[in-house]
């Protein structure tokens, strides 16, 4: 590995601030435009490298002084004021939707976050330390096998679940349990009215908890995982407490979602985001949500369609879907517990609204094709990735145009966002 002294001049897709050293591109989080640094590469071929900060030696009059030292991690763009973040996020998007689309594409809108910090639904803190010392921690950005010690837990999620998180490691640690025992530990939190459930993935099944009942926590469950897969899913509950589900109110309905569903991370926009769906569709006789999760989407649209059929692989935030749909008196409403490339053809024909809120990967090949079977009146697509948004919306141009674009900054001091693109048949 080498040092370099490099002036950086703009930041790139993924969020990364780009320089130049000798003809090859240089990639480094945590610089920002018009900054000299002093970086230590950590990664190099023949066209591009991969860089770690090592200092700022010139700095922007855009940079802040970032509020944790594991920023890089979990939100490296804690260093850059938010205005800054913004006009980057929104100037990121329409790029990117330029270079997959080849088509202009402005933003009629960027919706900006109120809170900055303290707005995630979620949180995984992995371990490291002694057994009775262990601490919460994060990978290191870029080197898997370094970790950043997280005393306080995370600003992203508020002072309430980091204060929870907090006094279940203290029992962890009184049962001097070690990293060869535990995987990570798990936060769900719902911001109105405010209830929390957390699940501590262990790679025992014989690890023997006390009651896990602690003021601020709905609910707990001792999961385990197979210690062979490094991803911390669920292959049994050995024992739970009180709730393992949160539910959330969103324009005017509530919603209930396990501890293990997909689930937005940034209520107060994606409330914006949906009332944005809402203006973009109109009285039909059928609509049809993919990637559905447990409903949110579809059931906030139930009153504009006779048919709402939803479609979602998750069995469990299939489950959640149905309870949802009950609870929210939408007998309309059916969900279809397959993937989207696999459902039925039937559940597509005659469908007069489209709504698509996949995950980073977007949309398969094969939903694209039905879609342009079917030809729906319209396509609304919510997207947390605008370069897989732009790849599919390349297609559908071919029979529709925008008529609605808007950027939603549900991740603050990150480089990510969600962009939302409304279709109309030609």
């Amino acid at each position: 590995m080498r040092e370099l002294t490099l002036e950086f001049k703009k930041i790139v897709g993924e969020g990364k601030a780009l320089g130049r050293s000798e003809g090859k591109v240089v990639f480094c989080y945590g610089v920002l435009p018009e900054e000299t640094a002093r970086v230590l590469i950590t990664f190099e071929k023949k066209n591009f490298a991969e860089a770690e900060l090592l200092e700022i030696l010139k700095p922007s009059p855009r940079r802040i002084a970032p509020r944790e030292d594991h920023y890089i991690s979990c939100s490296p763009w804690q260093v850059m004021d938010y205005e800054f973040q913004c006009e980057t996020k929104k100037g990121l998007i329409e790029d990117l939707l330029y270079q997959t689309t080849k088509e202009t594409i402005k933003l009629d809108k960027f919706y900006t976050a109120k809170d900055t910090f303290g707005y995630r639904t979620k949180i995984e803190y992995s371990f490291t330390g002694e057994p009775g010392a262990l601490s919460f921690a994060f990978h290191k950005r870029g080197n898997y096998r370094e970790k950043f010690l997280l005393p306080e837990g995370c600003a992203l999620m508020s002072p309430g679940t980091n204060a929870v998180a907090v006094k279940i490691l203290a029992v962890i640690n009184e049962l001097k349990l070690s990293t060869a025992d535990l995987k990570t530990l798990i936060i769900r939190e719902a911001k109105k009215p405010g209830s929390r459930v957390a699940a501590l993935y262990m790679k025992r099944q014989d690890i023997e908890l006390p009651e896990m009942k602690f003021e601020g926590l709905d609910g707990f469950l001792a999961v385990y995982s197979n210690p062979v897969s490094s991803i911390s899913q669920v292959d049994g509950v050995v024992k739970a407490w009180g709730n393992d589900f949160v539910t959330e109110e969103l324009a005017g309905s509530k919603f209930s979602y396990g501890f293990d569903c997909f689930f937005q991370n940034n209520m107060e926009l994606f409330e914006e985001a949906l009332k944005e769906i809402r203006a973009a569709s109109f009285k039909c006789g059928k609509l049809v949500d993919l990637y559905a999760g447990v409903g949110v989407i579809g059931l906030t649209l139930r009153d504009l369609a006779d048919k709402v059929y939803a479609v979602e692989s998750s069995e469990n935030s299939s489950k959640y879907a149905a309870l949802n749909a009950s609870q929210n008196k939408a007998p309309h409403y059916e969900i279809v517990c397959s993937m989207s490339e696999k459902a039925k053809g039937d559940i597509f024909e005659g469908t007069d609204i489209i709504v698509l809120d996949p995950p980073r990967a977007g949309l398969h090949n094969n939903v694209i094709k039905r879609i342009m079977e079917i030809l729906p009146k319209r396509i609304i697509y919510l997207s947390c990735n605008p370069i897989t948004q732009g790849r599919d919306a390349a297609f559908f141009l071919e029979k529709y145009k925008i008529i609605r674009s808007a950027g939603f900054d549900f991740y603050p001091n990150t480089p990510h966002s969600e962009t939302l693109l409304v279709f109309e048949r030609d």
